[in-house]
């Protein structure tokens, strides 16, 4: 029994991600779909009443503020990292110095560093977009 539950567990750990990215692209795609059936159902619609639609009417995109994305996901990142620094720093202590759970503890160095990085791109793309507008 416990040879299955560590099997369970392993395959979870890696098929997890995969599942995760499967169902957000089936969600992405999905959503498209059903954008181009109600552009289809709104041209088949104005050619019965014989209505002329204008060449670009759905091409005219609403501009999306991402001002401050590369903030957002650089803080993001942050405390993502910080949490699983000190989650498994703390569990080893509290284990007696545990290796496995300080190691892993430092994976959690990666989304902090990240983190950062997208902090600077923030930073240096505002400095760029103020010089431009001077």
């Amino acid at each position: 029994m416990k040879e299955l539950v560590a099997i369970i567990a392993v395959l979870g750990v890696f098929f997890a991600p995969v599942a995760a990215v499967a169902l957000i692209v089936w969600f992405y795609f999905r959503n498209v779909r059903r954008r181009n059936e109600l552009k289809a159902e709104v041209y088949s619609k104005a050619i019965e009443k014989g209505v002329e639609l204008p060449a670009d009417l759905f091409s005219l995109k609403m501009p999306k503020s991402r001002k401050n994305v590369w903030l957002n996901v650089g803080i993001t990142c942050i405390a993502l990292g910080l949490s699983i620094l000190l989650t498994f720093v703390i569990a080893g202590c509290l284990e007696g110095s545990s290796k496995w759970s300080i190691s892993v503890g430092l994976m959690g160095l990666v989304p902090f560093v990240l983190g950062w990085g997208f902090l600077a791109i923030h930073f240096i793309s505002k400095k760029q977009e103020r010089g431009e507008q001077e």
